[in-house]
């Protein structure tokens, strides 16, 4: 039961598949308060470096002196050297854990020998009880690294400090107080770090869920404007993909063609093969209308029943017409089979209206149009491509 909650303790507490990205999170989090705390670290040993140096008798009047001096230079070397490699760590999780750690020790006998230097001269052990909870919200690593630091602290500065003529006249107040800070340190650096675990590891399964939503919506967003048998564009795509587009954007597109399919005989070749087949020569058709569109930008759309949209602009007329024919033969090239009154494949009539300008409105009267040469292209026969005029 022990064992277990000690392991518990120490193991990572989320998903393994999350602690890079958890852990990434700590440091980027902390990334700019680590930085600013060792600086003003960095500044409050040069300033003492430079206090002892210019008091009386500078900093060799006494050998106790020289050793505070010798801290503070010895811990502003490691601040230096922290700072220097701290840049290169904030995206390298491993190497800001290990270059924490390093600094962590430089700090347990630092904090240990401060005190030890404080107790000689007869002070009380004010640097321990201030660095140690500074340890805990200073370094960003998991808590039980922490805890360790932190006893050893204890142990380290006890032992020195008890060693002096003050910490044997204070043995118990020394002890308490520096088993209480050590307490309240190991305590705040569990909590605190997982409060800051929990709160990246929040925000993690938030952006996930908000791009599953994202990802969600797109998907319903795309299926509402496709028509669900052919794969086309429906008419809401037409609105929203095509003619909105074109309002906003059309007087910068030049030329605007539309052209109107349909297949030849449909309801014959229906009522002969059944609604079923119906739908294999529809699919078929799109699937050709689909492959053209993606070549040469085009917009398709399933217009209605067995009618087809085709929308692009830029194109001069006789390279239009000359698509459409390429389509024309395209369809009637697959030897889907026909209907009596078809020969031995399907094919379409289409209608095609150009306009070389763009102009409000445009779009509903080159539909119009498109179905009066469609109309035509009917009325001539079938299987042919009739430009409105």
């Amino acid at each position: 039961m022990l064992k277990e909650k000690l392991h518990s303790l120490i193991r990572f507490p989320y998903e393994e598949k999350y602690r890079d990205q958890l852990e990434l999170g700590m440091v980027s989090l902390n990334y700019k308060s680590e930085r600013t705390i060792a600086f003003v670290m960095l500044v409050m040993q040069l300033f003492m470096i430079i206090v002892f140096t210019f008091r009386p008798g500078s900093i060799f009047y006494s050998y106790r002196r020289l050793r505070y001096v010798i801290a503070y230079a010895v811990l502003a070397a490691g601040l230096i050297v922290l700072l220097t490699i701290h840049k290169r760590a904030k995206n390298n999780w491993r190497l800001h854990a290990r270059l924490c750690t390093a600094f962590g020790i430089l700090l347990v006998f630092w904090i240990s020998f401060i005190s030890y230097l404080d107790s000689l001269g007869g002070l009380s052990i004010i640097v321990y009880c201030s660095f140690l909870p500074m340890m805990a919200a200073f370094l960003i690593l998991p808590p039980h690294i922490l805890s360790i630091l932190h006893i050893v602290t204890c142990i380290l500065t006890n032992c020195l400090v008890l060693g002096t003529p003050y910490g044997q006249e204070n043995v118990f107040s020394t002890m308490i107080n520096s088993s209480f800070i050590c307490l309240l340190s190991i305590v705040y650096s569990y909590r605190l770090y997982h409060a800051r675990l929990a709160g990246i590891y929040d925000k993690i399964i938030i952006d996930q869920k908000n791009q599953q939503l994202e990802a969600a919506n797109e998907k319903l967003d795309r299926l509402s404007m496709t028509d669900t048998l052919t794969t086309l564009g429906n008419r809401r795509y037409l609105e929203e993909s095509v003619k909105s587009p074109l309002e906003k954007y059309g007087v910068h597109m030049g030329s605007l063609a539309v052209l109107l399919l349909d297949i030849d005989f449909f309801k014959q070749y229906n009522d002969r093969y059944g609604h079923q087949q119906g739908d294999v020569c529809l699919k078929t058709v799109a699937s050709v209308l689909s492959s053209f569109s993606e070549q040469e930008d085009f917009h398709a759309v399933r217009y209605g029943g067995e009618e087809f949209l085709l929308v692009t602009t830029g194109l001069p007329a006789e390279e239009m017409v000359a698509k459409a024919e390429q389509i024309r033969m395209s369809v009637a090239s697959t030897q889907i089979a026909g209907p009596q009154k078809t020969k031995t494949s399907v094919t379409v009539s289409i209608g095609v209206s150009y306009h070389s300008s763009w102009k409000p409105g445009l779009l509903e009267t080159a539909i119009e149009e498109a179905d009066r040469a469609l109309y035509r292209a009917k009325q001539n026969g079938r299987n042919q491509t009739e430009l409105y005029s």
